[in-house]
């Protein structure tokens, strides 16, 4: 479980970076990003009721993802409020290694920039 304080829960934070953010993207997963003045990153996952009508089945996505940010917690830039947004359902029927690694490749342009 992602622990308290890394995690991006009101909704005007979560507007914010939508609107203010720079962007880094798959096919299959995107992350929107803006620095806070806060020192800690702050994450958290969107998976869109597009995707799938099943409330069941976005929330296994949002479990997936939240534990690959979790395994990964020292991968994160410091500062930076952090969105993950399922872009495909597709992420369900892959392999958790190949999500992770995706979600790594998208974490290292962002720490890039």
């Amino acid at each position: 479980m992602l622990p308290k304080h890394f995690r991006l829960r009101k909704k005007e934070d979560v507007n914010r970076v939508f609107k203010e953010g720079k962007s880094a993207a798959s096919p299959e997963l995107a992350l929107r990003f803006l620095p806070n003045d806060l020192g800690q990153t702050r994450v958290t996952v969107l998976v869109g009721k597009k995707l799938h009508k099943s409330a069941v089945a976005r929330n296994k996505l949002r479990r997936r993802i939240r534990e690959i940010v979790h395994l990964n917690l020292h991968a994160l830039p410091k500062g930076l409020d952090l969105l993950v947004v399922v872009r495909a359902i597709k992420l369900r029927e892959m392999d958790f290694g190949d999500v992770m690694k995706k979600y790594l490749n998208l974490l290292s342009k962002i720490s890039k920039n």
